[in-house]
C-alpha cells in the first residue's frame, strides 16, 4: 500500500516538474522573465551609476513605467520596420491594378469608337479640365486615325514602342510620336497631364490629320 502511495507521490511529482518545465519554456514565460529582469537592470543603473546621487528621490513606480515606454518603444520598432518590408509590394499591388485598368481603358474604347467619337470624348475632358484623360482619348483618336488610313492597322498587343517604330517610318505621322511618348508615360507613371502638355498633343494631331488630308488630295489629283 505504502510503494503504491509513493508512486502516485512520484507522478504527481514528475508531472508537476514536467508542467513547470513547459511554462519555462513557453513564450510568455520568457517574456515575462525579460520584461522583470529589464526592469531590475534599469533598478540596478538608476542606483549604482553614482552613489552620491539620492536617488530616493525617485518614486518606486518609476522602474516599471519605463520598462513600459521600452516596450512600446519596441513595438513602434517593429511595426515601422514591418511597414517598410510590407509597403513596396503594397505599391506594386496597387500599380499592377492601376495599369489593368488603364489598359482596358487604353484598348477597348478603340474597338467601337469613330475617330470624330473619340475626339469628342477628348474635347469632352479637355472641358471638364481632365487633361489627363483628353490626352489618352486623343492617343486613341490618332490610333484610329492611322487605322483608318490603311498605315498602321489596329494590333491591340502592340505596345507604345511598337508603335513608336512604326510611326518613324511613316514620314506623314511621325510627329504623332510626341503623343504615344505621353501614353507611355502615363501607363507606366503617375504623371498628370498639364493643359501645356495637352496643347501639344492637340497641335501634333492636327498637323498628322492636315498631313493626312494633303497626301490624300495629292493621291486623288495623281489618279486624274
Amino acid at each position: 500500500m505504502m510503494d503504491e502511495i509513493q508512486c502516485v507521490a512520484n507522478q504527481r511529482s514528475y508531472h508537476k516538474y514536467m508542467s513547470t518545465a513547459a511554462e519555462k519554456t513557453s513564450w510568455r514565460w520568457q517574456l515575462e522573465q525579460l520584461q522583470q529582469q529589464l526592469g531590475e537592470w534599469i533598478e540596478v543603473k538608476l542606483r549604482s551609476d553614482d552613489r552620491d546621487l539620492n536617488l530616493d528621490i525617485f518614486p518606486p513606480w518609476l522602474g516599471p513605467l519605463l520598462v513600459q515606454i521600452v516596450w512600446l518603444i519596441l513595438a513602434g520598432l517593429v511595426i515601422w520596420i514591418g511597414y517598410r518590408i510590407i509597403y513596396p509590394y503594397w505599391q506594386n499591388w496597387l500599380q499592377q491594378q492601376k495599369d489593368r485598368s488603364n489598359s482596358t481603358l487604353d484598348r477597348s474604347p478603340a474597338k467601337v469608337y469613330t475617330v470624330a467619337e473619340l475626339l469628342a470624348q477628348s474635347q469632352q475632358f479637355q472641358q471638364d479640365g481632365d487633361y489627363t484623360q483628353a490626352s489618352r482619348w486623343l492617343y486613341l483618336a490618332l490610333l484610329q486615325r492611322l487605322n483608318d488610313a490603311k498605315l498602321i492597322p489596329h494590333q491591340f498587343s502592340r505596345t507604345d514602342r511598337e508603335y513608336l517604330q512604326l510611326l518613324s517610318a511613316v514620314p506623314v505621322a511621325n510627329v504623332g510620336e510626341v503623343l504615344v511618348l505621353l501614353h507611355e508615360q502615363l501607363h507606366f507613371g503617375d504623371r498628370q497631364v498639364s493643359s501645356a502638355d495637352f496643347d501639344r498633343c492637340q497641335q501634333a494631331y492636327r498637323q498628322v490629320e492636315n498631313q493626312l488630308i494633303v497626301d490624300s488630295l495629292e493621291l486623288g489629283v495623281g489618279c486624274l
